[in-house]
């Protein structure tokens, strides 16, 4: 006859004997994650389901005093799943991401060249240690960028355990704690100088257009580029954005300003060209410009007009492409906006947020002081 399963305790069994004894028995995995079988006596013996229990418990217990199962142990010295494979199966299943292309790319300057080829079972807590010390130290990368190859990592490996590629207990990079980060930018951008970035950009007529988009809506640099020429609608002189951290698609009045360049530039695109497509290695209107190349094209203008004689990493005072959207919001609140239209139009999901970004000029401060007395 089979071993009947207790109704009280896991793992233990009876066996009732053609002699009307019983037998008792409990279960374990062993080292090669099998499972043995373990007969404890007969109750004839005097032993009973109490006496399974017992010493099913101390197996276990056992077991549980290691850093973890002795056939896990086994089983990861007999595996070696390389850091680079593990990123190859989180990138297929990323494609759809929106910015897929610039965490490829990361990926494969920092990540891979330090982790690629590593067996997964062997990367300790110290070497993502290693790797964030050797991008704050040799890198010089901003707190921003450190995270953000840090959680780039974190999620790779997470991904890995979610869909049971690899067995580990606990992620390694996630000991690792990240950077703190003053987002508060103090740098705006006033009217005059806007004129004077956007007349620098004037003979290269995607960083111009990308530019006065972002100052005229105060769209992430990200949304941006995930522009189609489907989100652009004419008649009613509106321009939708995918949001890029929560919530639905968000719409912005065109400015009069942008009115004419964008919708000339637009004119010859089909419905889900991007607006801001990839030209290199070869014209592709199917897929968008990478935020490094639009960056490439604009960057080197701020820098020569607003960021000389600042250090590198001087995040609160230089001129970015996140300058426009905070100038945006500055603007915005210059010209009598309250903080609830700013945070529609800005898209914020709080409204501390928007208070954060608002700057108010000093002249019209000044005007406010004065006027006290």
């Amino acid at each position: 006859m089979s071993r009947i399963k207790s109704k009280k305790h896991v793992g233990v069994y009876q066996h009732l004997l053609a002699n009307g004894d019983v037998s008792y028995y409990y279960n374990y995995k062993d080292i090669d994650g099998k499972k043995v079988w373990v007969c404890v006596g007969k109750k004839s013996d005097g032993y009973s389901e109490r006496d399974a229990v017992s010493q099913r418990r101390k197996v276990l217990a056992d077991i549980s005093y290691a850093d973890e199962p002795l056939y896990i142990k086994k089983r990861k010295q007999q595996e070696i799943i390389k850091v680079r494979e593990l990123a190859q199966k989180y990138f297929d299943e990323k494609k759809d991401m929106k910015n897929y292309r610039d965490a490829y790319l990361k990926y494969l300057n920092q990540i891979d060249p330090f982790f690629g080829d590593k067996n997964i079972y062997k990367v300790k807590v110290e070497d993502v240690r290693d790797f964030k010390k050797y991008l704050i130290e040799k890198k010089k990368y901003k707190p921003a960028s450190v995270n953000y190859y840090l959680a780039l990592l974190r999620a790779i490996i997470n991904y890995a355990i979610s869909e049971d590629v690899i067995t580990l207990e606990k992620n390694p990079s996630v000991e690792v704690k990240l950077l703190k980060l003053n987002n508060e930018r103090q740098r705006i951008l006033s009217e005059d100088e806007i004129e004077f970035l956007l007349a620098a950009l004037i003979h290269n007529p995607k960083a111009y257009l990308f530019t006065l988009i972002g100052i005229c809506t105060g769209a992430r640099p990200q949304a941006i580029i995930n522009l189609k020429r489907k989100d652009i609608d004419a008649r009613s002189d509106k321009i939708s954005f995918m949001p890029m951290k929560k919530g639905p698609q968000y719409t912005v009045s065109i400015h009069e300003k942008l009115q004419v360049t964008l919708y000339d530039w637009v004119r010859s695109l089909n419905p889900e060209d991007y607006i801001f497509f990839r030209e290199n290695p070869k014209m592709d209107k199917t897929k968008h410009i990478s935020y490094i190349a639009i960056k490439a094209k604009i960057k080197p203008i701020m820098d020569s007009l607003f960021n000389q004689g600042l250090e590198a990493n001087d995040r609160i005072n230089k001129v970015s492409l996140y300058t426009l959207r905070h100038s945006f919001g500055s603007l915005l609140s210059a010209k009598g906006a309250n903080a609830f239209v700013i945070k529609k139009l800005m898209n914020h999901s709080s409204i501390k947020t928007t208070d954060r970004y608002i700057k108010v000029p000093h002249v019209e401060a000044k005007k406010y002081i004065d006027a006290i007395l």
